[in-house]
């Protein structure tokens, strides 16, 4: 799911950004209906929203619109106002009835990003002289899809009973989306074993908690742009204002609001509840004329030379790549709003050898004299290896074989075979192994003199 940014070109070279919030639970304040004349049970007048008919569930709409008095808020036990909006529902929890609803999202949740999941409650107060019927309870709960609810997989649920009656409660966690997820289901789905219930007095099927419910929110957290470009002299203010999620970044800075003028990466964190949810963005400083940056290609390889943004290259290519095969210096020049002036990265190319290398003594003393007494194979590469290495006798018999990769290099051999120490002599080993660089097998062989 991507946002549109605005930038808003200030006086003084500040730029602001700000991303907007998307909410993928459609109506998710229940504000919108399509029939105010609310009775019983109405939940589905607050279109897409559904009941879950089984085994019992009767949850109730209520909405200032409403033609009957019993459904507009505020109730007759609280002075409930809607959390948000105009609207909102009320389930019946407990011993007589188990009420649940489901909405299907607008989109798919965004893989490999953080996602703010809350929803507001708060309980019907007990009314009129105690003992009363009306309990409090911590049954409410959401779920992705009703697979999940039904396997007590809820994302959401309440630590404790909720009883504050004159201020809503705002559950809220972080998720991150496994590509299961279509519906938002709201419900008693927790199993008897945990619910935990507040009762004057337990009258079998006849007591009851009933909660309202209000602005659900299910919303991947992209507050930053992926890549931020920053001209010279220029300020960036950007907003990352999410919900009434306090924010604060990895440099330090706390709040929402703040001003960008450098180069690098930077993560914005909300704190939703005992959870933080996290999001990215990279800030390319444009150079004020031209910015080399050196590199090396490996021989008989290609390279891509990549630009952050757009680019005009030695072939006359505009892109954000250009490929190579030989070393050199090439002028990439950057495609930008800052100003008239041109300007560039130069990319200065060197030739590197990026096959594997190793040292290994030719000879070796393994007499126990603190000296030499061990033989070292060190081997290292730009690209990943893996491989046997062989240490045989001069008649080619296999005495040492040993895994060698770029972890565990360098490795050694104390001169010893099957417990006993070996004979002077010349010895031969041999390495076959596979780069990652072009996935071929090689061997390298050498003497070596004990």
């Amino acid at each position: 799911m991507y946002h549109h940014f605005a930038y808003l070109f200030l006086l003084l070279g500040i730029v602001t950004v700000s991303y907007s919030q998307v909410n993928l639970v459609p109506n998710h304040s229940f504000e919108e209906v399509d029939d105010c004349n609310i009775t019983f049970g109405a939940v589905p007048q607050a279109p897409p929203w559904q009941i879950v008919p089984e085994p019992q569930s009767t949850p109730d709409l209520f909405h200032y619109c409403s033609t009957n008095g019993t459904y507009q808020p505020p109730t007759e036990c609280n002075m409930i106002d809607p959390k948000d909006g105009e609207g909102m529902i009320a389930q019946g929890h407990l011993i007589a009835s188990k009420e649940r609803v489901y909405v299907r999202m607008t989109d798919t949740l965004p893989l490999h990003k953080d996602i703010y999941v809350s929803f507001s409650t708060i309980p019907e107060a007990k009314c009129g002289v105690p003992p009363v019927l009306l309990c409090y309870t911590n049954t409410q709960c959401l779920a992705f899809s009703d697979f999940a609810f039904q396997n007590f997989n809820v994302i959401l649920q309440p630590d404790g009973i909720i009883s504050n009656n004159t201020e809503w409660t705002t559950l809220r966690t972080c998720y991150r989306a496994n590509g299961t997820e279509d519906f938002v289901l709201l419900g008693d789905y927790r199993p008897v074993q945990e619910v935990q219930i507040d009762c004057d007095t337990i009258v079998n099927l006849a007591n009851v908690a009933y909660y309202y419910v209000d602005e659900i929110i299910v919303s991947p957290f992209e507050v930053v742009p992926d890549t931020l470009v920053i001209c010279r002299d220029e300020v960036l203010q950007i907003d990352a204002s999410f919900y009434d999620l306090p924010i604060s970044w990895s440099d330090g800075v706390q709040g929402a609001i703040r001003d960008i003028s450098e180069g690098g990466q930077l993560i914005a964190r909300g704190r939703a509840g005992n959870c933080f949810l996290q999001d990215t963005t990279f800030i390319i400083k444009i150079p004020d004329e031209e910015e080399v940056i050196p590199t090396t290609i490996c021989d008989g390889e290609e390279l891509l030379l990549q630009s952050p943004i757009t680019a005009l290259w030695p072939n006359g290519d505009i892109s954000n790549t250009y490929r190579i095969t030989e070393a050199g210096l090439y002028r990439a020049q950057l495609l930008t709003d800052c100003d008239e002036r041109l300007r560039y990265y130069l990319f200065d190319v060197v030739d590197e050898d990026c096959d594997i290398t190793y040292y290994v003594p030719n000879a070796f003393s393994p007499n126990r004299d603190g000296i030499n007494d061990q033989l070292e194979f060190f081997f290292t590469s730009e690209f990943n290896f893996s491989g046997q290495l062989y240490i045989l006798d001069r008649w080619g018999n296999l005495l040492v074989q040993q895994e060698v990769n770029q972890a565990n290099s360098p490795v050694r051999w104390n001169g010893f075979f099957r417990g006993k120490p070996l004979g002077a002599g010349v010895y031969v080993w041999a390495y076959e192994y596979t780069s990652s660089k072009d996935g071929k097998t090689w061997v390298i062989s050498v003497d070596v003199a004990l």
